[in-house]
């Protein structure tokens, strides 16, 4: 495939997730996996993402396009998954302020929007499991040998990293920025 059918395809892709993406970038993510993974792209490359995500500035969507462009096919890659994810928000929210006077208290719109957001949160859990079960088993092993072997399956340092930082942030309300540094620092120096 050339360069310009990659970045015509990438382009693509991400402006289909951009038109269907409701929910934000983390509801965006599991699609974004799914056609990541058909473009090449590793879990553990998406896992690395989710990482980089935590410390590189924007929003994860567009990140995750990003990143997703570059590894497929480039700068221009990146540039053209970039504005695909982009396009569709331009686009809608433009006929959206238009219309918004004369379509404010519609019923029909409003079950709608009702209806897309549990569809957004299970997005949200299927990206978080996605991501989490890449992490934190052992190379090689899954959920399915977890039942067979408990003890040889899961990452305990990395298990232990995710417990911690979930804890510290949602009981403790612990920054996630502090969170993630000392996390980098924790596998920096136990996972070399």
């Amino acid at each position: 495939m050339t360069l310009f059918f990659a970045c015509l395809n990438l382009l693509y892709v991400f402006f289909k997730i951009g038109l269907v993406g409701f929910g934000g970038g983390y509801a965006m993510l599991s699609m974004i996996l799914v056609e990541g993974q058909a473009l090449g792209v590793s879990a553990a490359q998406m896992a690395d993402l989710n990482a980089l995500d935590m410390v590189v500035p924007g929003p994860i969507a567009l990140n995750a396009a990003t990143y997703v462009g570059y590894l497929h096919a480039g700068f221009w890659g990146s540039l053209a998954a970039t504005i695909g994810v982009s396009l569709p928000s331009l686009l809608i929210v433009t006929l959206i302020l238009r219309f918004m006077a004369k379509y404010k208290e519609n019923h029909i719109l409003e079950a709608c929007l009702s209806g897309i957001r549990p569809a957004a949160v299970g997005l949200i859990a299927a990206a978080a499991w996605t991501i989490a079960s890449g992490i934190l088993f052992n190379e090689g092993k899954s959920l399915l040998t977890l039942l067979s072997d408990p003890l040889g399956s899961i990452s305990f340092l990395l298990g232990g990293i995710f417990l911690v930082t979930a804890v510290l942030n949602i009981r403790f309300k612990v920054n996630p920025i502090l969170l993630t540094v000392v996390a980098g620092v924790i596998g920096a120096v136990f996972l070399r």
